[in-house]
This record gives C-alpha cells, sequence and structure tokens, in this order.
C-alpha cells in the first residue's frame, strides 16, 4: 500500500468513529445514509460539548450520525433530505428543522508531500519561556495557564511544536488538539502566528516542518478549517491536503 493511500484509509477509519460505524466510508456507494450512535450522546475527548448531530458530507454521498435528543425531528429530516444533498442542503435542513444555526467544517485528507521552504525549529522542553510568552501574546485575555507547561512539554516530546522565529522571537508556532480517537495513529495540525507577522510564508514553514516530523513518525497528518476561514484552506491546499469532507455539525 502507497502512502498516500494509506493516509487516505486512515483518515476514513478516523472519521468513521466519529460517525459510529466502521467501514462506511470505505465502501463505494452513493445516497444518504443514517447512523444512530452513542458518540452523539457523549463529550468527544477535546471538546467542549457533545455533537447531537454531525453529518460529513462527500460527493454523491451524506452520512448522519444521530444521537437520543433528535427524537422525532428524524422523521421530518429524512422526509426533507431523500436525497444525498450537499453540504449547504444539510446546513439548510438543520437550520430549519431546529431553529438554530450548525457549525459547518471542511475536513482535509492529506495527499503528498510539498516543497515548503525550511526555516521552521522543532521546539525542545528548553524554548518553553518563548513559547509561553508567544502564546500570551496569542491569548492575551486568558490568565489560566496552569496547563500550558505540560501541555508544551508533551508536544516537544513528540517534535510537532515547530515554530518560525524573526526578529529574535518566536512569531509562529503548531499546536497539537487533543484527538478524541486513533491518537497513535493520527495528529491535527494547528497553528498560531502574531498578527503582525501573517502574509510571510511563516505559517505554511511551522505546518510544512510538522507534517515532515509526523509523517517520519508513521502518523497522518489531519486538517480542518471552518467552512469560512479562507486562510486556512488556502494554507492546507498549499500543505498538500485535498478536501475530504464537509462536516455540518450541531450541539442541541
Amino acid at each position: 500500500m502507497d502512502s498516500k493511500h494509506s493516509y487516505r484509509e486512515i483518515t476514513e477509519a478516523y472519521y468513521e468513529k466519529w460517525l459510529g460505524q466502521e467501514e462506511i466510508l470505505s465502501h463505494d456507494w452513493k445516497g444518504i445514509e443514517y447512523v444512530y450512535s452513542r458518540e452523539r450522546n457523549t463529550v468527544q475527548h477535546g471538546y467542549g460539548s457533545q455533537f447531537d448531530i454531525y453529518a460529513l458530507c462527500q460527493r454523491d454521498r451524506t452520512v448522519i450520525s444521530y444521537g437520543d435528543k433528535i427524537g422525532s425531528s428524524l422523521d421530518v429530516l429524512k422526509s426533507m433530505l431523500r436525497d444525498a444533498g450537499d453540504a449547504e442542503e444539510v446546513r439548510r435542513g438543520f437550520e430549519k428543522i431546529f431553529q438554530r444555526k450548525p457549525s459547518v467544517n471542511i475536513k482535509y485528507v492529506f495527499e503528498s508531500m510539498q516543497d515548503i521552504p525550511s526555516g521552521a525549529k522543532v521546539l525542545t522542553q528548553e524554548d518553553y519561556r518563548e513559547y509561553e510568552a508567544f502564546w500570551r501574546k496569542c491569548n492575551p485575555g486568558c490568565r489560566d495557564t496552569e496547563w500550558l507547561r505540560e501541555y508544551f512539554d508533551e508536544m516537544a516530546q513528540n517534535h510537532i511544536c515547530i515554530g518560525v522565529y524573526a526578529d529574535a522571537m518566536l512569531v509562529s508556532c503548531t499546536d497539537a488538539p487533543d484527538m478524541p480517537y486513533m491518537g497513535a495513529q493520527v495528529q491535527e495540525i494547528g497553528i498560531n502566528t502574531l498578527r503582525e507577522y501573517r502574509g510571510k510564508g511563516y505559517a505554511a514553514m511551522a505546518c510544512g516542518s510538522c507534517i515532515r516530523e509526523l509523517t517520519c513518525r508513521h502518523k497522518t497528518p489531519l486538517w480542518s478549517a471552518e467552512a469560512g476561514n479562507q486562510a486556512s484552506r488556502r494554507l492546507a491546499e498549499k500543505l498538500g491536503f485535498n478536501e475530504f469532507a464537509k462536516v455540518v455539525s450541531m450541539t442541541l
């Protein structure tokens, strides 16, 4: 199996965990499937609330994973979405039925390593003071940092905290969101860049190095972006990710 197929298969397996049904994405089918899952009744590790309904939309097919809170609304939803509608149709359906705005995120699959300029540094535990100063600049309103050292040390030990320096300070740095499933096999990449240093290619440098570190350790990189975050979506494509699915989700 080549690495490209391996990345896709592992990405499919990861989102199958979210949907609550194994192998539902690995087979070739069209249409719409409804999956009752106890995953929708729990809060996934790393998240602040549960997703009571979670729709993964790909071309020609949609999987809607739902939990107990949906109740009788499921029949209404099924009558409204008879065919595999696109994510926008699903979003409108959710909003009409549940009378609130759902979240729409783009999920990506890593396809190929890109030629990104080097210059980023893999941070070590000795770099914590610089990382803390950077983090405080990115999060000026946050006062609770008791957890930050442990979080940084874990990233540093796993070689996934990658930074770019300019003007003798850390200006762009990756982070590692908690993975609710398959943590030994996948890692989503997060990135922060100081506002005045954006648009200079620093985020791509840091993320490109992070991808190399992950793949060298036989982990599949993941990327997720809010539908309206064009900068994140452009960066994903520059780094060698392609769109995997649109996810429409809602907490009731």
